[in-house]
């Protein structure tokens, strides 16, 4: 653990002394201006919030690798007992940016009274948030170059860019008698809608935790497939 805390400490500190650490400050502070702009209430903050924070969470993930996939991270990639450690501390380093980006957010759009919260129940945004946001860290990693090999992050893009399109599109592939494919993006997308739109309506139960350990096991599957990737991989530095 105290490897993976030191690594994680790094990575932070190394994104943010580089011009990339600008990135994830200005989506936070784009996001907060725009998706605030008419106010929120706090079923609109489950879901919308939810998402966007996910969506920085996924580019903050994908700049701190590719900070580590640099010839300067060798040092401290060769004496790790196990590269999974570096994976690990991208996950969390992830979540511990964009927790602090989302406090930000939050805190700015409460002072401006253009967000209204209700206490106790707003505490559900903690395990409604973190298992999404951890699906989000990890999924960055087998869409990078780092955990990537042979061209598998540019195929796990074009994959991922075809499910969000059909999903937009699902009312036309029903006309065109292709239901099968709507059941199954929206069996794929299930866990995550069905996570934020029960908690969004304040609903806590079995689908809620359903969906809950569904969307940890797609972290798990996305962060396993990342250690597999990066375990035999022969590492070629950008520099």
């Amino acid at each position: 653990m105290m490897r993976i805390w030191t690594l994680t400490l790094f990575l932070i500190r190394d994104l943010f002394r580089s011009l990339a650490g600008v990135v994830p400050l200005a989506a936070a502070l784009a996001f907060g201006l725009i998706a605030f702009e008419y106010g929120m209430d706090q079923t609109q903050y489950f879901t919308v919030t939810g998402v966007g924070t996910g969506a920085i969470c996924l580019l903050t993930g994908l700049l701190l690798a590719s900070r580590a996939n640099r010839a300067s991270s060798y040092v401290l990639v060769a004496r790790l007992p196990w590269r999974g450690e570096l994976l690990a501390a991208l996950v969390v380093g992830s979540l511990l940016i964009t927790a602090a980006l989302t406090l930000l957010i939050t805190g700015g759009n409460l002072l401006a009274h253009r967000l209204t919260l209700e206490f106790p129940s707003v505490l559900w945004i903690l395990p409604t948030w973190l298992p999404f946001w951890l699906l989000m860290a990890t999924l960055a990693l087998p869409l990078s170059p780092l955990a990537g090999q042979s061209g598998s992050e540019i195929v796990g893009w074009v994959l991922l860019t075809a499910l969000l399109v059909a999903n937009d599109q699902k009312a036309r592939l029903q006309e065109r008698g292709l239901d099968w494919l709507v059941q199954a993006i929206t069996a794929i997308l299930w866990p995550v809608n069905m996570l934020l739109s029960q908690a969004s309506a304040g609903i806590h139960g079995r689908s809620y935790f359903l969906a809950l350990a569904l969307t940890l096991a797609y972290a798990g599957l996305a962060f396993g497939l990342a250690v597999s990737s990066l375990a035999s991989k022969d590492l070629l530095w950008a520099e």
